[in-house]
């Protein structure tokens, strides 16, 4: 019995764990219906680098729009910059366009400019425009600065031309702070643990995060990049400088927001010399496609973690079935049949093994009580049994250690996908998110793990467990307290961890449940299998 108890406070406590970790998250990084209000989204900027200079409240500035088939950019003379940007292409939770810049943002954005060493804020003003361009102008101690920024017919790409005039008859030196977008999460932790940027530098990419810290003072990363990014779970924003550049700056206020700039070469205009510098920037899906016609490298921004390789190749699969099926939630289940046939001679030897460990359980349970004193001739003697029986007591782990890199790829895989956003499947809305059968009552709303809603995927999925560990256990009357125990409390575990994740990621969990239960079910009672039993 002291075994027995000490497993249930094990398996007590490890629910307790998960209870609390999930109400600690919900706490420490709430979710939030949208991006945090404008006046969230300034940052603060080392002091080696300009803070973005103040502009008059009182001027009534003006806005301006570039519109193609797949982005809608509003440009504003307040900082000739982005402070608004919507893709046509995707929504929100609420059905809306799905902005990455809020309209309305307030600086810097996306190509805001500031000068080092501080200066005197600049007065744009909207010199001619088109349906794919609008040019702003200032000047700057008799230099005549002009922003260009473009809209590209058909793709999710903008430009931007920065023209230097140096109209003095003195030399002057320039040097500025130019910004990428910013991102913020909109679902608390799990977000803000994809929120990063990639810099490119010599053909190898280097990584920040924002998970569990922040960048007040900023980041600098020196080195003249291919390209940097801003990237989020499903959205990035990908800034390609036309020119050597100094290096990049990483900020970030919170857990869950980050800012992206590169800082320029200092520029040398000599009187009456123009110098000319361009930057390109993707604003858009994390798709791989969209991505790599931007440029051919921008493979490597959507990274599957330790497990690429592996991810890669179900993100293919997956790809594959979507394309034979146009469905998502078809797609997973059919990839999860492939994955499980696949793995069937290893799953095959594993019920086999588990079979055999069932029938020699009277004798291990008597030699258990026989040696209960004495666990090393205990052990010594169950392994004895085993050699005897021919019985590897591993072969049952086999397939479930093979899994575990299967299933960390395609945690990630569906976890980050943009293609999964939004995708129905049956009751579900959003494949990307927890299935949200039922929302519960306000009354009844936050209770630890279960939240506002009631997800039945995890449910069924824990209720298939369950029959599959009674199948694989046999249902004997040898089985001991220990093991019933865990038959039913292990389900329960994975219904608790399984429960707010993404309902495509149960989906494929859930189907292979039941898979494996149909095995167990029918391939166990084969001939053939009971032949091989036999030998």
């Amino acid at each position: 019995m002291n075994s027995e108890k000490r497993l249930m406070a094990a398996v007590s406590l490890s629910v307790l764990i998960i209870i609390a970790y999930q109400v600690y998250m919900k706490q420490y990084n709430p979710q939030s219906a949208g991006p945090p209000p404008p006046s969230v989204q300034k940052t603060v900027s080392p002091t080696t680098v300009q803070t973005v200079p103040e502009i008059d409240s009182n001027r009534t500035f003006i806005a301006k729009e570039l519109v193609n088939e797949r982005v809608c950019v509003y440009l504003t003379d307040d900082g000739a910059r982005v402070n608004g940007l919507s893709l046509s292409d995707y929504s929100d939770k609420n059905g809306l366009p799905q902005f990455l810049i809020r309209q309305g943002a307030k600086l810097p954005s996306l190509f805001s400019i500031s000068f080092l060493p501080a200066r005197a804020g600049l007065s744009w003003h909207i010199e001619r425009e088109d349906s794919q361009h609008v040019v702003f102008k200032a000047f700057l101690d008799g230099i005549s600065i002009t922003k260009i920024i473009s809209l590209s017919q058909h793709t999710n790409q903008l430009d931007v031309v920065l023209i230097f005039n140096n109209r003095t008859n003195n030399t002057a030196t320039l040097q500025y702070q130019i910004y990428n977008g910013s991102l913020s999460a909109q679902s608390g932790h799990v977000d803000s643990r994809y929120i990063g940027t990639d810099i490119c530098l010599a053909n190898k990419v280097v990584r920040r995060g924002i998970s569990g810290k922040t960048l007040k003072g900023g980041e600098l990363v020196y080195g003249n990049p291919a390209w940097l990014t801003t990237r989020g779970r499903y959205f990035s924003f990908i800034m390609k400088p036309g020119q050597p550049v100094q290096s990049v700056l990483v900020e970030s206020e919170t857990r869950n927001d980050l800012l992206t700039s590169v800082i320029s070469n200092p520029i040398v205009l000599m009187p009456n010399n123009i110098v000319e510098q361009r930057f390109a920037v993707y604003a858009g899906p994390n798709d791989i496609n969209k991505m790599l016609l931007f440029d051919p490298t921008a493979h490597a921004v959507i990274n599957y973690g330790f497990f690429h390789g592996i991810g890669k190749i179900l993100f293919d699969g997956l790809k594959i079935m979507y394309n034979l099926t146009h469905n998502y939630g078809v797609a997973i289940i059919l990839l999860s049949l492939l994955i499980s046939i696949i793995m069937f001679p290893l799953t095959r030897k594993s019920l086999q093994s588990m079979k055999e460990m069932q029938k020699i359980q009277p004798e291990t349970e008597l030699i258990r009580k026989q040696f209960s004193d004495n666990p090393q001739k205990m052990n010594k003697e169950i392994m004895e049994l085993y050699k005897r029986h021919k019985i590897n007591p591993l072969g049952g782990c086999l397939p479930m250690f093979l899994q575990i890199p299967i299933f960390f790829s395609l945690y990630q895989v569906l976890l980050r996908s943009v293609e999964l956003k939004g995708s129905a499947f049956l009751w579900i809305r959003d494949l990307a998110e927890p299935d949200a059968a039922f929302q519960l009552p306000p009354a009844m709303r936050g209770l630890p793990v279960i939240g506002a809603s009631v997800n039945i995927l995890p449910i069924l999925m824990a209720i298939a467990m369950v029959f599959q560990q009674k199948l694989s256990q046999g249902g004997g009357k040898q089985l001991s307290e220990q093991q019933r125990i865990m038959a039913l409390i292990m389900p329960v575990m994975f219904g608790m961890i399984f429960y707010n994740m993404p309902s495509g990621l149960v989906l494929y969990w859930f189907t292979n449940t039941v898979f494996m239960l149909l095995l167990q079910e029918v391939v166990l009672k084969l001939p053939a299998f009971s032949r091989a039993q036999s030998l």
